[in-house]
């Protein structure tokens, strides 16, 4: 299965008896490019910070800087390390089990299970925008939350009085189909014929209200 690493394996292992089957990982990511030259300007700054504080060069005189390209590798080095940072929010994944969807689950406490009963089949929708833009952007509720990083297309849906969206570059209709086949073969009313509403994806062209 595509996206099953061994994080997702993980959270099968432990939610599998509640959950039942792992039926799909969908991905989303964004990587920060903007950020890596600020990081790398950081990484100089912290660099040359550490040429007059080091212990064995306490004072400004002759001999700091004299070894120019380990400078500048401890410093690339250091400002890499900054912008890796980044990437805790950079890749999210949607589980989709037989019982329901699973997210946040990187640490145990911050997991989260919304069971198919939970969600209101009608709510169910897939939407995009012409510019490619991230779609979740446009949508507005009194409550919403995303759960993917960012994308071109999105799947959002009610659960719990609050409006889940995840945003992706992949098209949505795996993903809907999939949850689609879970709600009904977990007979859930009309669960059907809502989802089947769900695609093809909107196409949003300004703000759009959820509630």
């Amino acid at each position: 299965m595509h996206g099953r690493n061994w994080l997702v394996r993980r959270v099968e292992r432990r939610l599998g008896p509640e959950l039942g089957r792992l039926r799909y990982v969908a991905s989303s990511r964004k990587i920060f490019w903007k950020v890596l030259l600020p990081c790398l300007v950081v990484g100089f700054v912290f660099g040359t910070v550490a040429e007059f504080i080091s212990p064995i060069r306490s004072t400004r005189e002759a001999g700091h800087f004299n070894d120019p390209a380990f400078f500048a590798l401890t410093s690339i080095l250091t400002g890499l390390l900054l912008w890796t940072m980044t990437f805790l929010g950079s890749f999210r994944k949607l589980l989709v089990f037989d019982a329901g969807v699973v997210a946040k689950y990187s640490q145990k406490h911050t997991t989260l299970v919304l069971r198919w009963n939970d969600v209101v089949p009608g709510s169910i929708k897939a939407v995009t925008t012409i510019d490619g833009t991230d779609p979740d952007h446009r949508l507005v509720a009194r409550s919403k939350v995303s759960l993917g990083a960012e994308g071109q297309f999105a799947v959002v849906f009610q659960a719990r009085g609050t409006f889940w969206v995840f945003a992706s570059n992949n098209h949505p209709a795996p993903l809907v189909l999939v949850i689609q086949g879970a709600m009904q073969d977990a007979g859930i009313p009309d669960a059907a014929r809502a989802a089947a509403g769900a695609l093809p994806a909107v196409v949003l062209t300004g703000q759009t209200a959820l509630d």
